[in-house]
């Protein structure tokens, strides 16, 4: 029994299959795909699935990663060949490869907010305004104690990075978050806040997650 890695791509419609879901969209596949898939023991036994990091509904990505065992010799090549030839259309399998880091370590990740509108250059313009400010608040679903609660934080001080760029409808703000168990601001959060300022509406898409020291999650 060995672990691998499954690399894929989640766009266009796909994006709105909720994480249960597509948890359930991969084990069909896999099926379908007759991969030699190791099992759990006990009463139910059942395939083992991890994904690194859930993406929040409504959002296209890049850079998914799936972690499932399988008995036998089958390459990595041929998982990928044999998962590609069953996926649905808006899932598509980049790559297999071996396992490289623990999941546990992504901290950040780079997100890419395209904004529709007719004039790039003023909503840059726009955009760096708002991002130079010393504060811009939103609301953020928190804890206290047992309680969820809606409480206010300064999204200044969690972007780590942007940079804008024209895109085919408008402008992409490319910008690194945190991302993962410890710290997580969803990037919604931001575009949210620059659309209710600017009247442009949005897509929101991941392209890469990294660790502390902004190495690539493999």
């Amino acid at each position: 029994m060995r672990e691998v890695r499954i690399w894929f791509s989640k766009v266009g419609l796909s994006r709105y299959i909720s994480h249960l879901d597509l948890m359930r969209t991969m084990t069909r596949a896999i099926r379908r795909a007759k991969l030699p898939l190791w099992y759990t023991e006990g009463f139910n036994p059942h395939p083992y699935l991890a994904f690194a990091l859930p993406l929040s509904l409504g959002m296209e990505s890049e850079c998914e990663s799936m972690d499932i065992r399988i008995e036998g010799e089958m390459t990595n090549d041929e998982v990928r060949a044999r998962l590609s030839s069953v996926m649905p259309e808006g899932i598509d399998i980049k790559e297999v490869t071996d396992p490289v880091m623990d999941p546990k370590v992504i901290a950040l990740g780079r997100f890419e907010i395209y904004f529709e509108t007719d004039d790039p250059d003023s909503l840059s313009k726009s955009i760096s305004e708002m991002l130079s400010r010393d504060e811009l608040i939103v609301q953020k679903l928190g804890k206290k104690g047992h309680r969820k609660i809606m409480k206010d934080i300064n999204l200044i001080d969690f972007i780590k990075e942007y940079s804008t760029a024209p895109s085919e409808n408008g402008l992409v703000l490319t910008v690194l978050l945190p991302a993962g168990s410890k710290e997580n601001i969803n990037p919604d959060l931001l575009a949210k806040r620059i659309s209710e300022e600017t009247g442009c509406s949005y897509n929101l898409k991941r392209s890469a997650l990294f660790n502390e020291k902004l190495e690539i999650f493999r």
